[in-house]
């Protein structure tokens, strides 16, 4: 009798063993779906970056319509003084054309930054303006005008 229960007592214990063990639950699997998803992003992605690449009907540079479009768009994040930081937005009077242009068109930083230019905030998003790429000239060389030497 003593046999049948310790024999019992086990089977309980061995039972509640493998009932209470954590199961590690399998990876994931990427439905096809997820993966054309991934791939539209990253083809979406790569157009994004090929249109910033490529070149942009540029305007003549008009100082006062980069002023005009600095005020009303711009100073929203950045100050109106291009020379203190905005908000949100940094100051502007260092930031390179290309990196300004790249900024306005895709809301990021270049992926390789111009030699000695360093960001000024650690977040690096920004609003898209693809319509103002032409004016970027305009703008850049209105907050240039304002650099205290």
């Amino acid at each position: 009798m003593i046999h049948v229960i310790w024999l019992g007592t086990l089977g309980v214990l061995y039972l509640s063993f493998i009932i209470m063990t954590p199961v590690k639950a399998p990876a994931p699997r990427k439905s096809l779906a997820q993966v054309e998803v991934q791939k539209s992003v990253t083809e979406d992605v790569k157009e994004e970056v090929k249109a910033v690449q490529a070149v942009v009907e540029v305007e003549p540079v008009d100082i006062e319509k980069g002023k005009t479009i600095y005020l009303a768009q711009c100073i929203k994040c950045h100050n109106k003084d291009p020379n203190i930081k905005g908000a949100i937005g940094p100051e502007l009077v260092d930031a390179p054309l290309e990196v300004m242009q790249h900024k306005v068109m895709t809301g990021r930083y270049p992926d390789v930054l111009p030699e000695g230019f360093v960001p000024k905030r650690k977040t690096k998003q920004m609003t898209k303006f693809p319509q103002l790429a032409k004016d970027v000239p305009s703008i850049h060389a209105y907050v240039q005008s304002l650099k205290k030497k």
